[in-house]
């Protein structure tokens, strides 16, 4: 997951700076306040779904579909929007680069971020959930590695994901981004160079356009699938069309921001500048959609190829229409929505709630109810929602303020800042 950590002021703009034609800038690191809003939004999405899901709402106790199905099915799609939001994020100062004839980079010090940001947090929450909850098999070395390397995605028993054995199953999608981080140097320095071949963005907005596409059609035909082998649905391949279409974004972002000469009216950007609503009511229609049957149930992770094509295609509107007005349309109603305070507080403190919540929920349902997975009904999901969103929160804010803020003060590499290099002069 990544987040606008120290809230850096947003760098000038290329042509703002002393010497803009002349001398290259350093990748921008820009706050993008609604970012973490969206961020936000989608953590809660994830919260309320588990939640639903350890009471029986969603999922009764039988296995079959709870009363909230109808209306949370389509909470599936958080998982999208986080990774709509990475490829976009961690794209950014690459496309930047690229776009605006600068160096790219460095590659080192973004994996060195990359740590910095991801592992003390989830070491801590790993390190702490297997210490208390699965210790008599701390023994298994190579799956302890796993779980601490984050490569456990590809074995179903690591992730525990049997009825109320869910200490981790969230982080499957954590996994699914680590292996994501590790790659998009490699993706980044192939759209390099397509854009440097065209001068604009037709080539490099097709080679991710394909990235969606050969996503798409992997999906659909590795279903239906089995659910003791589920890679195909969870392994990066299964989600990659996601983060190509955040770094899609990205692109028509920097192009739009101009600077070195690329700015540009693009009709895209335009229309969702004029309608920025509209993306959301697709986005909106998409979710309702999305819990309809055409999706398939939220009972298996078994679809047909109907259905997966159909949930595919829902959940990319979702994310890309919520996604869009908030970076192409600076100050539109929704930019400015997801803007305010305390919602921005949320995204930030995010990375903790996504890592503490089910463990929050598991003690809460087992230990101080003395019940199981799923047996409480709807009526305790009301009654408990205040209790577990608050420490969840809790739990977040901890983590941001007392592990991940500290270590990224104290070790981040601050090269990577947006500062004008001086002139070379010749001779």
């Amino acid at each position: 997951m990544t987040t606008s950590l120290d809230r850096p002021r947003p760098a000038p703009p290329v042509s703002a700076l002393p010497g803009a034609k002349d001398s290259p800038v350093r990748a921008e690191r820009t706050f993008e306040p609604s970012v973490d809003g969206l961020r936000a939004v989608a953590t809660l999405m994830v919260l309320v779904a588990h939640l639903a899901q350890w009471t029986g709402a969603l999922i009764d106790k039988n296995g079959k579909e709870g009363p909230f199905a109808p209306v949370m099915t389509g909470a599936l799609s958080a998982i999208p929007i986080f990774l709509i939001i990475s490829g976009y994020l961690l794209y950014r100062p690459w496309a930047d680069a690229a776009l605006g004839g600068r160096k790219a980079p460095n590659t080192l010090h973004y994996y060195w971020h990359r740590v910095l940001r991801i592992f003390p947090a989830y070491w801590l929450f790993m390190i702490t959930t297997l210490l208390v909850f699965n210790r008599e098999q701390l023994g298994d070395g190579w799956r302890t590695l796993r779980l601490l390397t984050v490569q456990h995605v590809q074995h179903w028993e690591d992730l525990r994901t049997d009825p109320g054995m869910t200490n981790w199953a969230q982080t499957w999608s954590l996994a699914t981004e680590v292996h994501y981080y590790i790659a998009l140097p490699v993706l980044a320095i192939v759209l390099h160079k397509a854009l440097r071949a065209t001068k604009n963005l037709k080539l490099a907005g097709a080679l991710l356009t394909a990235v969606i596409v050969a996503d798409f059609t992997w999906l659909v035909a590795t279903s239906p699938s089995s659910p003791l082998g589920p890679p195909s649905l969870w392994w990066l391949r299964g989600y990659l069309g996601f983060l190509a279409a955040g770094m899609l974004l990205a692109l028509v972002a920097a192009k739009t921001r101009g600077g070195a000469g690329t700015g540009g009216r693009l009709a895209f950007v335009e229309f969702v500048r004029n309608y920025p609503w509209a993306f959301w009511g697709a986005a909106g229609l998409a979710y309702a959609l999305a819990n309809t049957d055409w999706a398939g149930s939220i009972a298996s992770i078994v679809l047909t190829k109907d259905e997966a094509a159909f949930k595919y295609v829902c959940h990319m509107v979702i994310a890309v229409g919520l996604a869009a007005p908030l970076l192409l349309a600076r100050g539109s109603g929704p930019e400015r929505l997801l803007s305010r305070p305390t919602i921005v507080w949320l995204g930030r403190n995010s990375c903790g709630i996504f890592l503490w919540h089910l463990v929050i929920m598991q003690v809460t349902v087992w230990y101080l109810l003395d019940s199981d997975f799923a047996q409480l009904g709807t009526g305790a999901f009301f009654a408990l929602l205040p209790f577990v969103l608050a420490l969840s929160v809790l739990a977040g804010w901890l983590s941001y303020t007392f592990v991940e803020m500290p270590l990224l003060r104290r070790f981040r590499i601050r090269s990577h800042r947006p500062i004008a290099e001086p002139e070379r002069r010749a001779g």
